[in-house]
Order: structure tokens, then C-alpha cells, then sequence
């Protein structure tokens, strides 16, 4: 053999040696790679330093939920993993599903810098079906970690929810132990981030604001605020009462009170009617009409009741009243030629400010009074009132047209005359009723100039 050849055999051998020492070398690091702990150290780095890149790299994609990179970033953000330090990883299971796909499950304890524990979650690691290099196993997260799994979410019943524009799916109701009043949503599963919120309500303002998937529940049935049609309808409602309440005291008879308006408080109102009725046909009086004026309305904020779920609201409602009657007395320096005192006959106007306070409660798509407190008018100057209240649930001071400075945060204000008459309607002057202080500002709403009752 000649040197030549010789040298060649011993590069060639060199060259296997080398190839050798490579291919071990690279077959021992995807060995060590072929882990689920290696891939979870590497994945939980990734986090804490903030690289959503890499992690982003490491992340499982190939069941039903994926995740693109925009979303991934958001809920990255969202749980805030970059405040961490340190993690603590502990195995929990390794298991199968139906489809022979193999996962393995760890609990994560990640702690700041002084080594205190500050959150826990459980990851999931998948095995994928590719090998590296055909031998070893390869492994990636699960993003379960990045949703919020059943979150909880809690409005007023009867409203319209939106997430991200789209509405909720009625299948996320929850059926049983809802708190009376609400509807409740269980989301099988929020992605932390941008997530925005809508919630629309017949009767009340709508809620229109993002929604932080990462505490696992909201509720919004507190804190509540009436829409303007509702304050509108308040004073409508008002006025209704006001009219048929008088008319049926005209008449003497709670029977003709408007008998649905008044269904939820009939024991109040037949009572205001056989008060306000004695007040009007008095001895030496003969009525000749009541008119009513200068509306103002201030709501407490709405509630929604435990006891019934329905959806209440406290309205102070203020007006102006004018009473004219035909009063007859005996003259003390006018005769008849008998010598028989004569009687004479005036008409007397009585006109002041009184408050009225009602509970309305919305069920169904309707507003109803359920309870009221009206004076009877004409009201004296003590604050008193010459025959008695209509009264239901509140207080005697509260009857007097006296006004509760804690009553409404709003205030809502209806120009107009309602005025009744036996038999004739007479219009009475405007003037500006006197309302309870309030910080809240007073919006005007247009109503009729005059309202007939009878």
C-alpha cells in the first residue's frame, strides 16, 4: 500500500470518528430535549422574561382552540407572568385520552423576588405525533393556561349582553340558583385581554366597558342608573296616578280608580280616595275642581329586590295643586227682610306645593306602583294636611310634603296642568314646585299644557 493510500484511509477514518462524536452529540441533546420538564423550563422562562416569541414557538396548536399571535400577546399581558421571579414545577400526571394522545399535567407556583408564592396555575404538556430526527419525543403547551374557564358574569334579567361585539349565547345561562332578578352567563371560556363588554337593559342606562376575564366573575347589578325613557315614564306614571286618585275622590268610589295601575298597592290607594273624598265634600263646601301642575320627579337609585327580582326605584314626586271650592256661610251683617241672616256663598282657591312618594317596580317590560304615599290636599301650612294620606310602607313624615334630603339622586321635571272638576274644568296658574335638595341636576321633559281628568 502505497503512503498515498494511507493517508486516504486515515481521513476517512477521521472523518467517521467526527461524524461519530456529531451525531452522538446531537442525538444526547434531543434526548435531554425530548422531556415534557425540559419543554416546560424552557416554556416558563420564556414567560417570565417576557419572550411571547419563543413561547409563542412552544405552544401546542393542533387541538379545536388555537390561539394567533396577536391574542397569545394580549393574554400574555393580561396575567402579567413578567412580574414573576422564580417558579417552583411540580408534576402532577401523566395520562391519555380516548385518542391516544399523551399529556402530562404540572402545577406552577410562581413567586417574586423574595421567594414568596404570588399565583398558582396547573399547565399541560401534549406530545406531538412528528419525532425529532425520527427517534426522540417532542413536546408543547397546551394554551389552556391562557383562557379564563368558566367565568361567571351576572346582569339584570330581561338585558342583552355583547362580548366583542358578539351576543352571548343563551346556552351560557344558568338555569338553576340565580340570584332572583338576574341573569346569569357561565362563558365556557374568555381569552384575557381586549375583551369588550356590552350589557343593554330596557329600563336602564346600558354598560358598555372592558372586561377583566382574570378575576373569573363580574357583576353588574349594583350600582345601577335609570334610562332617560324610564325617568320619563316615572313622571307619565305620576301623572296617571295623580288623575285617576282624584277623580275617584271626586266620585267617593276606590272602585273607579284605574284598577291595574293600582293593583300592587290597592289598600293605600282606596284610602287616599276616602280621605282626599271627605276633604272635597265637606259640610258648608261644595268642590268645584282641583288642578295640578309643575311636576318634578326624583329617583332614588334603582335596586333589584331579593324578595320579588324585580327591578325598583324610589320616586319623590313633587307638584303644584290648585283646589277651588264653593264655600257657604252665614253672613253676620246681611238680613233678609224676615230678619233671617243671609247666606253667602265664595269661591275659595287654595293652592300650594305637595310630594308624593312612590315605589314603582319594572317586571316584564312594565312599570308598576308598588306602594305609595300621597297627601291629601289642600296641605297646611304646618306641613300637615286637612283630611289625612293615602299611605303604604313609609313613614307618616313622609306624607306631609315633606321632603327626605337622602331621597333620588336625579331629578326630572313635567310642565303641564292636570285639574279636575265637578262638573266644570277650570286652568289653574303655573308655578314652580317646590322640590327636595338635591346636587343633581334637573332635566325639563315636555308633557301636555293641560291634562282633563274628568
Amino acid at each position: 500500500m502505497t503512503v498515498f493510500k494511507r493517508v486516504i484511509i486515515k481521513v476517512i477514518i477521521l472523518l467517521v470518528v467526527i461524524g461519530a462524536a456529531g451525531g452522538g452529540t446531537s442525538a444526547f441533546i434531543a434526548s435531554r430535549q425530548s422531556t415534557p420538564e425540559y419543554t416546560m423550563d424552557q416554556y416558563l422562562g420564556y414567560l417570565i422574561e417576557n419572550d411571547s416569541e419563543r413561547a409563542y414557538g412552544l405552544l401546542d396548536q393542533s387541538e379545536d382552540v388555537t390561539l394567533t399571535q396577536e391574542q397569545y400577546v394580549e393574554a400574555l399581558t393580561a396575567k402579567s407572568y413578567s412580574l414573576y421571579s422564580s417558579y417552583t414545577m411540580t408534576e402532577q400526571e401523566t395520562r391519555r385520552d380516548e385518542n391516544g394522545n399523551e399529556y402530562t399535567d404540572y402545577q406552577v407556583e410562581f413567586e417574586d423576588a423574595g421567594g414568596t408564592v404570588q399565583a398558582e396555575e396547573t399547565f399541560t404538556v401534549k406530545k406531538q405525533s412528528q419525532r425529532v430526527l425520527g427517534l426522540f419525543d417532542q413536546w408543547k403547551v397546551m394554551p389552556d393556561h391562557c383562557f379564563v374557564q368558566n367565568f361567571l358574569l351576572t346582569v339584570p334579567a330581561g338585558s342583552q349582553v355583547y362580548l366583542n361585539g358578539q351576543e352571548a349565547d343563551s346556552g351560557w345561562l344558568v338555569t338553576e340558583d340565580a340570584p332572583a332578578g338576574t341573569d346569569q352567563y357561565q362563558i365556557p371560556q374568555l381569552t384575557p385581554g381586549n375583551i369588550s363588554l356590552v350589557i343593554r337593559h330596557p329600563a336602564l342606562e346600558s354598560v358598555n366597558t372592558a372586561l377583566d376575564a382574570t378575576a373569573g366573575s363580574a357583576d353588574y347589578t349594583s350600582d345601577l342608573t335609570l334610562r332617560e325613557s324610564a325617568r320619563s315614564e316615572g313622571i307619565e306614571i305620576g301623572v296617571s296616578a295623580l288623575r285617576s286618585l282624584y277623580a275617584a275622590a271626586v266620585q267617593e268610589d276606590s272602585q273607579a280608580l284605574d284598577q291595574e295601575l293600582f293593583s300592587e298597592c290597592q289598600e293605600a290607594a282606596a284610602a287616599f280616595v276616602e280621605n282626599q273624598g271627605a276633604g272635597f265634600h265637606q259640610d258648608g263646601t261644595e268642590f268645584r275642581s282641583i288642578g295640578v301642575s309643575d311636576f318634578a320627579a326624583q329617583y332614588g337609585d334603582p335596586v333589584i329586590s331579593q324578595e320579588s327580582g324585580s327591578l325598583e326605584v324610589e320616586m319623590t314626586f313633587s307638584y303644584h295643586y290648585m283646589l277651588r271650592e264653593d264655600v257657604t256661610t252665614t253672613s253676620e251683617d246681611q238680613y233678609a227682610e224676615d230678619g233671617t241672616p243671609l247666606t253667602v256663598t265664595e269661591t275659595n282657591v287654595d293652592s300650594g306645593n305637595a310630594t308624593a312618594n312612590l315605589t314603582l317596580s319594572y317586571t316584564d317590560g312594565q312599570w308598576k306602583i308598588t306602594s305609595l304615599d300621597i297627601p291629601t290636599v289642600p296641605v297646611t301650612e304646618d306641613g300637615g294636611t286637612a283630611a289625612g294620606t293615602g299611605q303604604s310602607n313609609t313613614d307618616q313624615s313622609m306624607a306631609t310634603g315633606e321632603t327626605d334630603e337622602n331621597t333620588g339622586t336625579d331629578a326630572q321635571t313635567g310642565q303641564g296642568e292636570t285639574e279636575s272638576d265637578n262638573p266644570q274644568t277650570e286652568t289653574g296658574t303655573e308655578e314652580t314646585a317646590e322640590t327636595a335638595e338635591t346636587t343633581s341636576q334637573t332635566e325639563e321633559t315636555s308633557s301636555p299644557d293641560e291634562i282633563e281628568i274628568l
